[in-house]
């Protein structure tokens, strides 16, 4: 079963009563090279961000148990480096839980629905898509239309639609079944300022860099196994702000070789030789 597409942009911690010093964090979940989310214990539980970064983001904690949830902070639009207090409340007696996402930019895009997408790999090869909308097993929230690729470790990844690379990393050499590390990524924004996001790459799979016009068909990295996964694939969406979880994604059609598709799980598609 291949992992939730929403590594790198969504983490969770459960805490319990941790003995530590006030001033050290007891739980730090960081998004690649962007911004941690640090939890402090003291007198107090606080919930602090540190964005390392001047990419305009938009960012949202949410907690994940219900005895927490009426504290859940506002949205934050972030665009310089900073760090902030989220919230703070006493320690509750039973266990809880948080996760956050970020999204590139702080406005909502339509999505240019007449537009063809390339499927992100080499003409004439063809792989699985194992999870899509039409068989959720890991994909929440706003990654409804998020779709996994069966695709072993180290093969080539092409860039679906053409775009400006606006953020990118490739040091993570870890996976983890509990989200707790970080996937390799790189985000594309298209002309229709949507994002397209390629997630789980392998540590030094990425081949362009932040600022970078790439076409369509491109080669722009390598599959991996890197982030909240369980096993190697490609994760990609295109998405953009809106929604009460930040973000949401679009259900976007690729060019096969059977012609124009939406793409379901459980199904083999051949990028048409050129």
């Amino acid at each position: 079963m291949n992992s939730a597409g929403y590594t790198s942009l969504v983490f969770i911690g459960m805490l319990l009563n941790v003995p530590t010093q006030a001033q050290e964090p007891v739980n730090v979940n960081c998004n690649a090279d962007l911004l941690c989310v640090k939890v402090y214990k003291g007198e107090l539980v606080r919930l602090v961000v540190e964005n390392k970064t001047d990419k305009p983001l938009s960012f949202k904690l949410f907690f994940t148990t219900a005895n927490l949830r009426h504290l859940n902070p506002a949205k934050r639009l972030l665009s310089k480096p900073m760090t902030t207090e989220l919230v703070s409340f006493a320690q509750p007696d039973e266990s809880w839980g948080y996760e956050y996402r970020i999204h590139y930019g702080h406005e909502s895009h339509a999505h240019d629905d007449h537009y063809l997408y390339t499927l992100p790999y080499r003409p004439g090869s063809t792989y699985r898509v194992s999870q899509s909308h039409t068989n959720l097993s890991t994909h929440r929230y706003g990654n409804l239309y998020a779709i996994d690729w069966d695709m072993p470790v180290g093969d080539p990844v092409h860039a679906a639609r053409g775009g400006v690379v606006v953020s990118t990393y490739d040091q993570s050499a870890a996976t983890s079944a509990t989200g707790s590390a970080t996937a390799n990524h790189i985000w594309l924004q298209h002309s229709d300022a949507t994002i397209g996001k390629y997630l789980h790459l392998d540590h030094a799979g990425v081949f362009v860099t932040e600022g970078q016009t790439v076409a369509a068909g491109q080669r722009i990295g390598t599959s991996g196994n890197t982030g909240f996964s369980s096993g190697p694939h490609l994760h990609f969406s295109v998405s953009s702000i809106g929604g009460t979880v930040l973000y949401r994604t679009f259900n976007v059609k690729f060019g096969t070789s059977d012609g124009p598709q939406y793409l379901v799980g459980d199904t083999a598609y051949q990028h048409p030789a050129m």
